[in-house]
């Protein structure tokens, strides 16, 4: 298992260039460069200390874009929802304040507070990677790829009777119901413990 793992993060190229994000121009000091796999420590410390200090809230558009980078028909609308809605300065302390509360307490509640704090009622991805760049050491990150692996390999591992991801058929991981979004958390949080006990 500790071979595939490091094998795994030999292989990890997610590079992404945040300028790439057409309402770049709009946040002087933010969007303008490219995260490597060796730039994420430092990107996740930048969003910790913003979320800690209350900093300023255009990190989280720029953690966003990073995550939904791939995404290239919504990344720019999903990232400029997020901007508007957290430059009210009401929500970018709601939402500083149910990042920590999600990763001091990993309850359902907590987790659909956060949703509702930076405005995706709806997301699970993006979301979690908020929860994972404040908290990385005990949160990982999930996406589709993340859902099949772990659909396929939950059982051997000791976790038959887990739960699985909730995807559409593109893979991406849905939660357009209460139960989808029930079901996708308890999923989660059996994939952290999985990853937290390997």
């Amino acid at each position: 298992m500790c071979d595939s793992w490091k094998e795994a993060y030999r292989r990890y190229d997610w590079t992404v260039d945040l300028s790439h994000f057409n309402g770049a121009a709009n946040y002087p000091g933010f969007f303008n460069r490219v995260i490597l796999p060796a730039d994420v420590k430092g990107f996740e410390d930048k969003f910790r200390a913003a979320i800690d200090a209350n900093g300023t809230f255009e990190v989280a558009g720029e953690v966003c874009f990073w995550k939904n980078y791939g995404n290239f028909r919504t990344r720019n609308n999903i990232t400029q929802r997020l901007l508007t809605y957290l430059s009210d300065i009401n929500n970018w302390n709601r939402f500083c304040l149910a990042v920590k509360h999600v990763s001091h307490n990993q309850s359902y509640t907590n987790f659909v507070a956060l949703q509702n704090a930076c405005h995706q009622p709806k997301g699970f991805a993006s979301p979690i990677t908020f929860l994972a760049f404040y908290n990385p050491v005990k949160y990982p990150m999930v996406d589709k790829h993340i859902a099949y692996w772990w659909a396929k390999n939950k059982e051997k591992y000791g976790y038959g009777a887990s739960q699985k991801f909730s995807q559409r058929n593109d893979g991406w991981i849905q939660t357009y119901t209460i139960s989808q979004t029930k079901q996708n958390w308890d999923a989660y949080i059996e994939w952290k413990n999985f990853c937290n006990d390997y």
